[in-house]
């Protein structure tokens, strides 16, 4: 059962999604210009003073983010238990953050589409931030792993959040049937099996 925390997190990441892509809709409708505080709160129904408790800038506000904060996949990783594999630690965590990394997911099409009319703004990108959260996730699997095989822990990093990615993505596209729990299960199934033909 979701906790008081999780709901309030919940909460929070749709309505910071929900702003975020207000941003991207008015840039793809009436150019990067058009884009202010103040149109992105009228056009999420939100004020301007709300709208900063989400965001530094409206700039901000278009960058691509991390499915995942680095913080909130650390934590999540050492809360399981030392012993669990880690790829059923991964899988479980995956399965927990679904709800709230699937319409991030479902907007990327939108972030693509805004990024191939402005490749300017792809330096504002949060690729800094999406390495620093691989590279803490990778410390906390090659701890966990216990074998110094840094290698092998960034392959099930790798590994794990590419199984997440796509079973939401077939989730999304309603090209695979299952729910996406089902679908999240039967790519870490396919991920631990090594994926042999």
């Amino acid at each position: 059962m979701e906790s008081p925390k999780e709901r309030r997190e919940r909460r929070r990441a749709a309505k910071r999604h929900a702003i975020r892509m207000a941003a991207v809709r008015i840039a793809l409708d009436q150019g990067l210009e058009a884009v202010t505080v103040e149109a992105i709160s009228a056009a999420a129904d939100i004020s301007p003073r709300t709208f900063f408790n989400y965001f530094a800038s409206k700039d901000d506000a278009l960058v691509m983010e991390s499915p995942v904060s680095p913080d909130e996949m650390i934590e999540a990783l050492e809360n399981r238990p030392p012993d669990e594999p880690i790829l059923r630690s991964l899988r479980i965590i995956a399965k927990e953050r679904a709800e709230i990394v699937m319409p991030i997911f479902a907007g990327m099409q939108q972030f693509q589409e805004l990024l191939r009319r402005h490749p300017e703004l792809a330096s504002r990108t949060a690729v800094n931030n999406q390495q620093k959260v691989m590279e803490r996730v990778v410390d906390v699997i090659e701890r966990r792993l216990g074998d110094g095989d840094r290698l092998r822990a960034r392959l099930i990093m790798i590994g794990a959040f590419g199984a997440t990615f796509s079973a939401v993505h077939e989730f999304l596209a309603g090209t695979t049937e299952g729910s996406v729990d089902e679908l999240l299960d039967r790519a870490f199934d396919l991920l631990e099996g090594g994926l042999s033909a």
